[in-house]
């Protein structure tokens, strides 16, 4: 059966140092997959991020893709003194103890966390404040639906664009085993948020995350998901984080926009 419990934190006022340095996101990934007992089917994959259009929104990315549909994602906003931690696992954990694991290793004087099942829908998940919250978080299951390796890559390949958001890799796709596969999961980094995508071949059942740093148009998610999947889908709308205050200086945040704008400008040319 495909992971259905999904832990989310939201943590604010950490320190730089521990969100923008690549060793400890990747030493946090291994530990949290080890403690859980998440089984890793690949190695942590890390995208530092750092020539965003707004220079305040830089960071590093990061996701472990595990067995049976589960995963840990990490996006973390050194200027910002945030960072978004999910895990999403079939395994049964004490929130507290996972939550102090994740301190221990970066820092943050303010914590919001919440676990979910997914099985339970309830459509829009508490209020909606788009001035106000830092982004959408949704989870989507599809039933009795027929996906291949190939189809699941191109539909991350191409969804991006489609739903206003931006992507900083290609695709990641992967079998949980090589012999007789029984799930395909697929994962897309966005602008310091992701898109994932598992799939059970034998249940012919689908989880899908498109977590975003800004909100869409009203049923723009919906109107994909139909189009991509038909009527056989189910989604929660979560809310996540909070509009951020900023930590950096002005002299600072010039020269990055600055450098951004020439690393940007280099690229079109």
């Amino acid at each position: 059966m495909l992971a259905n419990r999904h832990y989310m934190l939201d943590a604010y006022g950490c320190f730089p140092e521990q969100s923008n340095n690549i060793m400890v996101v990747n030493d946090l990934l291994v530990q949290l997959t080890n403690d859980l007992g998440m089984k890793p089917i690949m190695p942590p994959f890390l995208v530092p991020f750092y020539y965003c259009a707004d220079p305040d929104d830089v960071g590093v990315s990061a996701f472990c893709i595990c067995a049976n549909g589960s995963h840990v994602t990490i996006h973390t906003f050194p200027h910002r003194a945030c960072y978004f931690v999910d895990i999403l696992t079939d395994q049964f954990f004490s929130e507290s103890d996972v939550t102090a694991a994740i301190q221990n290793q970066i820092y943050a004087s303010t914590i919001n966390t919440n676990v979910v099942d997914r099985r339970v829908f309830e459509g829009i998940a508490g209020n909606i404040d788009t001035n106000n919250d830092f982004g959408p978080h949704y989870m989507i299951t599809v039933e009795n639906v027929d996906v291949t390796f190939e189809q699941i890559f191109s539909w991350l390949d191409t969804i991006a664009p489609r739903i206003n958001m931006q992507a900083i890799c290609r695709p990641y796709v992967i079998f949980d085993k090589t012999s007789s596969p029984e799930y395909i999961s697929g994962f897309l980094v966005v602008a310091q948020s992701h898109i994932a995508f598992h799939y059970s071949i034998k249940e012919r059942t689908a989880n899908i995350d498109i977590f975003s740093c800004s909100f869409l148009e009203n049923g723009a998610v919906e109107d994909l998901l139909k189009d991509s999947f038909g009527e056989q889908t189910q989604t929660n709308l979560f809310a996540r984080g909070s509009k951020h205050t900023l930590r950096c200086e002005l002299g600072s945040r010039q020269a990055r926009i600055k450098r951004n704008e020439a690393w940007r400008n280099n690229i079109r040319d």
